[in-house]
């Protein structure tokens, strides 16, 4: 089955609008071309969003700067190129989630895409924001860091860890948590 354009599919949008009765879901879910994407492939969509919405570069260098409206736009376009039959231009994603947005249609696809899907895509995503939050800023993650930096050996890092001043950090910080 080909694709259709944004455009394509907004001009048989707003005819399929105009008309009375089921006409709109019979034309929504022609559009719905999957009710299941696998597992994997949820992670690897997730994954590149957030990579794509946690860094900017500055020159060679990554630094750590989240996007959370950036995010929210890739999931939701990100679900209707995996579930429906909309080729979505990646040149022009934010154009195309305006034109579909400003139609009306982008909560109608949206919710045409089963809720455990929908649900569990969320939580992919959710979990793996949390991760990379934990590898980048946990206590764990900046002791490592500085190891690697200063090419800290094992045995010196382990005499900073049982530190007084470390294990009173460490004690405040879960006591917090």
């Amino acid at each position: 089955m080909g694709k259709i354009s944004v455009d394509g599919f907004l001009r048989e949008y707003s005819v399929a609008a105009k008309q009375n009765g089921s006409a709109m879901e019979t034309f929504i879910k022609k559009h719905i071309v999957t009710d299941y994407v696998d597992f994997l492939t949820k992670s690897v969509h997730c994954e590149y969003i957030v990579d794509a919405t946690s860094y900017i570069k500055d020159g060679d260098k990554k630094i750590v700067k989240i996007n959370s409206i950036n995010r929210f736009m890739l999931f939701t376009m990100r679900l209707i190129d995996l579930y429906t039959d909309i080729e979505i231009n990646s040149e022009n994603i934010v154009g195309d989630y305006d034109k579909l947005n400003k139609a009306g249609a982008l909560n109608v696809i949206i919710s045409a895409i089963p809720d455990s899907e929908y649900a569990e895509f969320s939580t992919i995503l959710n979990m793996q924001l949390d991760d990379f939050r934990d590898n980048q800023y946990s206590l764990t993650a900046l002791l490592y860091n500085l190891k690697q930096s200063f090419s800290l050996s094992d045995e010196v890092l382990t005499e900073v860890l049982q530190s007084p001043e470390i294990q009173e950090l460490v004690k405040n910080t879960v006591n917090k948590e």
